[in-house]
């Protein structure tokens, strides 16, 4: 089973790192959330 995802991406100069990691990770949280959990919104203090 996989647990865990490789990705290749391109980031423009002008972001950092960091920013585009935590972007991609917090919406893609967001969407697990939403289709597996059932949950609409109030995503405060919840982890998987």
């Amino acid at each position: 089973m996989l647990d865990h995802v490789h990705m290749m991406i391109s980031i423009p100069p002008k972001y950092a790192v960091s920013q585009v990691i935590g972007y991609v990770k917090g919406k893609s949280a967001i969407h697990i959330a939403r289709v597996y959990a059932g949950k609409r919104k109030n995503f405060t203090g919840q982890h998987f």
